[in-house]
């Protein structure tokens, strides 16, 4: 469950080395979210025989553990980039989704903030499985705009470009001050292979993947 990824990260993993069974085991949980990957090689031509880019797990980057003190934030900013094709080319292109699991309860502060997009203001008419208390334990209250407040084994998937890699601005957020210390983990899924250092071997894809 995305309990037990909060509990063994927070309690020593570590999101650096190919080898560490803590990132294996990350990048295939994040795997389970999304469906078979387009198989693209570096260069954007189809790939469908290499056993490598067949695996899902290609298409991430090794997550990254983050750690937020008392009354540190990050700015709004974008996951995509319009120039991905080129700035990003060396980390498997355009960013199209973003995985955030939070590592611990926060009780003030440290919210993750979209300042572009509107608050959630009833489930009632959706198909979410959330009911408008849980909405209320997970969204700031008040807020004209969709403001996240962090709880333990809670993860937040959002999709920073669409399917064809073009950006979408309606995506920029932001890491509100922490009053309290906040941990988090972070992956992101690329459009093409993910090559090291940023993503998993080919060995280890291959033996483990």
């Amino acid at each position: 469950t995305l309990d037990d990824l909060a509990g063994g990260l927070e309690e020593g993993g570590s999101s650096s080395g190919n080898s560490n069974s803590g990132v294996r085991e990350f990048v295939l949980r994040s795997v389970d979210l999304f469906g078979p990957p387009s198989i693209r090689s570096p260069d954007g031509t189809d790939d469908t025989d290499d056993d490598v880019l067949s695996s899902p797990a290609a298409y991430f980057e090794a997550p990254t553990v983050i750690n937020y003190e008392k009354d540190q934030a990050l700015a709004p900013h974008y996951d995509a980039n319009r120039s991905a094709s080129v700035e990003d080319a060396n980390r498997g292109g355009q960013t199209l989704s973003t995985l955030l699991v939070y590592l611990n309860d926060v009780e003030r502060g440290g919210t993750t903030k979209f300042g572009k997009l509107p608050a959630i203001t009833s489930t009632k008419s959706s198909s979410s499985s959330l009911n408008d208390l849980d909405l209320e334990e997970r969204q700031v209250i008040g807020d004209p705009n969709l403001n996240i407040i962090p709880r333990k084994g809670d993860a937040l998937l959002f999709f920073p470009a669409d399917a064809k890699g073009n950006f979408d601005e309606r995506t920029e957020h932001e890491g509100c001050p922490a009053v309290d210390e906040k941990w988090i983990a972070r992956i992101w899924k690329h459009e093409s292979r993910v090559p090291p250092p940023f993503g998993l071997s080919d060995q280890c894809i291959q033996e483990y993947c």
